[in-house]
Parts: C-alpha cells; structure tokens; sequence
C-alpha cells in the first residue's frame, strides 16, 4: 500500500511490541495534551471535546494544506472533514511519527478508521480539533474488500 512507508529500519522492531517507554493503546485514555505543548497558532486553537461539532470554525482548504508539519509548520490532519492538530501528539502516536506525518495537511479518512476505533477517537481524536473543512480529498484510493482471497460481492459463474 503506498500510503504505508517503513523506510526507517532503524527503529524497526517486532510489530505490536512496545518499546520499553512507549505508550500502547491501552494507554491511549492517559495521553491528554499538557499546556507547554498545546497549540500556539491563535487563529485556530485546539478546541474542547465539548465543543459541538456544528460550532466549530470552517478552515479554508487552503490554510490546511499549508499544515503539512514541514519547515516548521504545524501538522494537521483530516478525518472526516474535521482538522486535527497532531503537532504535539506526533510524536507519541504509537505507530510511529511517519504514519501522521505523511498525511500532513490532507485527508486520511479511511485510513484512520482502518486503525483505530471510536474509544481512541474519543480518548485522543476529540482534544486535537481546530475545526471543519470541505474539500480536502483522499490522495489515495481505499482498496477493495476482500472475503477470503476474492474480492466483496464476487460470484463465480
């Protein structure tokens, strides 16, 4: 899958075993964001869980592309037409800075809910947005489902 990179053999290490120091998702309800870390962007702040979805700011696509976390720049990510602000949580993502980086400033809906579930959307996703956004497309195709070694709704003659 093109959207998955492990290039950084240096940090490689058996998949679904933490390091010694690393967060796992049973940790995920202890992460919050602490204020020496929070987001100093003051057009945009991360907002509260609380925050309705219906009251939060639209965002230019424009402004979010921008956010790719390159050169300084904030990261933000999108999931389901919602900006999160990974800036300080990028580098306790359990599976690496690299996932969220390269979805820096662009859709990664399928993606995130291919890994993750509504209690860490809950938990973590909640306390990292900044706001809405239409238009900010997927660059990467979601693949087929597939039952066994076919593919979803395929019938043999």
């Amino acid at each position: 899958m093109g959207w998955i990179r492990a290039n950084n053999t240096a940090s490689a290490k058996p998949f679904g075993e933490p390091e010694a120091n690393e967060k796992t998702e049973s940790d995920a309800e202890h992460i919050e964001i602490t204020e020496d870390e929070s987001n100093n962007d003051k057009a945009y702040p991360i907002l509260s869980k609380r925050v309705p979805e219906k009251d939060l700011p639209t965002i230019p696509p424009k402004e979010v592309k921008e956010k790719d976390g390159k050169e300084g720049r904030r990261l933000w990510i999108v999931i389901d037409n919602l900006v999160l602000d990974c800036t300080s949580y990028v580098r306790r993502h359990p599976g690496g800075q690299q996932i969220i980086q390269g979805f820096g400033g662009q859709d990664c809906s399928w993606q995130w809910w291919t890994f993750h579930d509504r209690k860490i959307w809950n938990d973590i996703a909640l306390n990292l947005r900044v706001g809405r956004v239409e238009g900010i497309e997927n660059r990467h195709q979601k693949p087929k489902a597939f039952v066994g070694l076919r593919g979803f709704g395929y019938q043999e003659d």
